[in-house]
């Protein structure tokens, strides 16, 4: 068969294998992590693309990050489909796939060998540990930025062979250069240029890419080592710093850095080490995913050391082994540098490793893989055979295991379900799993689940990020909707102490108050209330109950002049029928009925 027919038939097997096993996502709901802050909660993202949004996009820092071209994205998104999940969901997979189809075709390009192409295509397509970032919306910047970076690949692979030839050689193909068309060089180099910097608007991992072409440059492309090949490296790497500067001050800005006074390094020296050898057992073995892998624990000295002596014999290895099989130092350094941003030596949030942080890094070792398979093996009566239903049954097994993986991804319940199940002391999982709970109406679930997220020690990265008082309030209002005016009194009063200055949980308390019958003390929380926050929407309504508590204390004349107060407000926002009911207590107070 021609190898054009052959590509064509390997890009469309790849293509519609993908979307078969990732099709189920288009019938998921959004997770109360992280989507909510990206899309639902988000009303920028909601009004769709225009000027207002598009200054936005390339201005904010929300939720810690600067990625414009993900937040248009977004924009696209809810311009097509509103909130309605699915096509959040149908744009992640639909880039996952032309991200898997591109890697086949980018290594064709850049090596000619199609089956050992396809073999690396269908191990980044099907892996359990790729599910994260294709199944959660918020991810979008995985699979959007990855995207650009095989684009950039692509680009600079026909700057940098120009009009090549090719040789087959017993170990492979290999590129010899000839004169180049110059004008056509300096386009495609132009090119990777400008789809590097979409990339790096997408997502700021890209930083790495830099590095990676020069081990492309190395292999395959097999380029003359002088100074020029690293100067024309200067204009990515120009880029590269600008993003990490915009990357550094978003997250200063979002609060979202973690100080070594925290986090000391040697603690996070050990966690890298340890995390890549995880991410490696976890590509050979990918069960227990979870979202987030709590930092729960500080590796000890010796499990450390182990990982880092293990990691530093397969450097060793691969580095000697560069003439002979130069595709496993490429490999494997592809896998290291590509990690370097999200190992945690700059920790930025509370997870220790991430699933979604080997979506471009682990390419590097399905390289190693599939070069490593001996050359002639096609031509082997029945070792070939052997070789064939080996890859087969490897990718059935990640298939698999996607599949399964994937359905953990359905709903939030389902998601953090899983999680607990195969974490210890995940704070966060707890806590969502409770709030997703509450949100369906299963209160008693929801009380067991926050319970337990209190009951979990925080280990400094989780103290920072304290999300206990929010589980003190949530809890409490489960308690006032029941009526159970003792817990939630003492859910808001646990939640003032952590955060004096929390508003609505200030008025909450004092609704316990009242239904305690401590009408004075209720009154005093109200009014903390409305001093901590006189202008925030709800304001009309926390007079109003203001106003219900001195006239149930015998207040009358404060219980009408604050009804009046309660009126005004009301009108001034718009709420004609809060301003309605103030109405109709004013003429209550002032008969001197409650």
């Amino acid at each position: 068969m021609p190898e054009k027919q052959r590509a064509t038939l390997i890009c469309l097997l790849l293509a519609l294998t993908t979307l078969a096993l990732y099709w189920p996502a288009a019938h998921f709901d959004f997770t109360n992590y992280d989507d909510p802050d990206y899309i639902i909660h988000n009303l920028p993202i909601q009004h769709g693309i225009n000027r207002a949004s598009l200054v936005w996009a390339f201005t904010t820092n929300h939720a810690s990050n600067w990625h414009p071209i993900t937040w248009l994205s977004h924009m696209v998104d809810c311009a097509l489909y509103g909130l309605n999940p699915r096509g959040h969901h149908v744009t992640n997979l639909l880039l996952h796939t032309a991200n898997v189809v591109l890697l086949f075709l980018v290594l064709c390009q850049l090596t000619g060998a199609q089956w050992r192409g396809a073999l690396v295509a269908a191990l980044f397509a099907w892996h359990p540990l790729h599910v994260e970032s294709v199944a959660w919306v918020s991810e979008r910047k995985d699979v959007l930025s990855a995207f650009f970076w095989l684009l950039t690949m692509a680009a600079y692979g026909r700057y940098a062979t120009g009009s090549a030839r090719l040789r087959r050689t017993p170990t492979g193909l290999i590129w010899i250069s000839i004169e180049s068309r110059p004008t056509a060089s300096k386009l495609w180099y132009c090119v990777a240029l400008f789809l590097f910097a979409f990339g790096l608007m997408s997502k700021p991992m890209l930083v790495t890419l830099p590095f990676v072409l020069l081990l492309l440059d190395y292999w395959p492309l097999q380029r003359r080592v002088t100074p020029g090949l690293f100067l024309e490296k200067i204009p990515f790497l120009v880029l590269a710093a600008l993003e990490c500067i915009a990357t550094i001050w978003a997250q200063k800005e979002g609060n979202s850095v973690i100080t070594f006074g925290i986090l000391p390094f040697s603690a996070r020296l050990a966690n890298a080490l340890v995390s890549c050898v995880l991410y490696l057992w976890k590509m050979l073995w990918p069960v227990d995913l979870a979202v987030p892998y709590p930092y729960s624990h500080v590796w000890a000295f010796w499990p450390a050391a182990g990982a880092g002596f293990f990691l530093f014999l397969i450097s060793v290895g691969t580095i000697l082994q560069t003439r002979r099989q130069p595709y496993l130092a490429v490999g494997w350094f592809w896998f290291l540098g590509t990690l370097a941003p999200v190992i945690g030596l700059v920790q930025a949030g509370f997870q220790s490793m991430a699933d979604r942080y080997t979506y471009l890094p682990l390419i590097g070792i399905f390289i190693m893989a599939a070069w490593a398979i001996p050359a002639g093996w096609a031509r082997w009566p029945r070792p070939g055979l052997v070789f064939a239903a080996v890859v087969a049954g490897v990718l059935l097994f990640l298939l698999a295991g996607a599949e399964v993986q994937l359905q953990y991804w359905r709903n939030s319940v389902a998601l953090f379900s899983h999680v607990v199940a195969v974490t210890r002391n995940n704070i966060l999982a707890e806590y969502n799993l409770a709030q997703a709970l509450a949100q369906q109406g299963d209160y008693e679930g929801a009380v067991v689940h926050y319970e337990r997220a209190l009951a979990i020690p925080p280990n400094p990265l989780e103290a920072r990020y304290n999300s206990k008082t929010q589980v003190h309030y949530n809890l409490g209002l489960i308690f006032r909707m029941r009526k159970e005016w003792a817990a939630a009194e003492e859910q808001f009063r646990a939640c003032v102490r952590d955060d004096p200055t929390l508003a609505r949980a200030h008025s909450n308390l004092g609704v316990a108050l009242v239904g305690l019958g401590r009408i004075d003390d209720a009154i005093q929380e109200f009014q903390t209330a409305a001093r901590l926050d006189p202008t925030r929407v709800g304001h009309a309504q926390l007079l109003i109950t203001l106003a219900g508590a001195y006239a149930e204390s015998g207040h009358f004349k404060e219980a009408t002049a604050t009804a009046q107060k309660a009126r005004d407000a009301a009108l001034a926002e718009g709420r004609n029928d809060l301003a309605e009911q103030a109405g109709k207590r004013i003429e209550a107070y002032q008969a001197g009925k409650p």
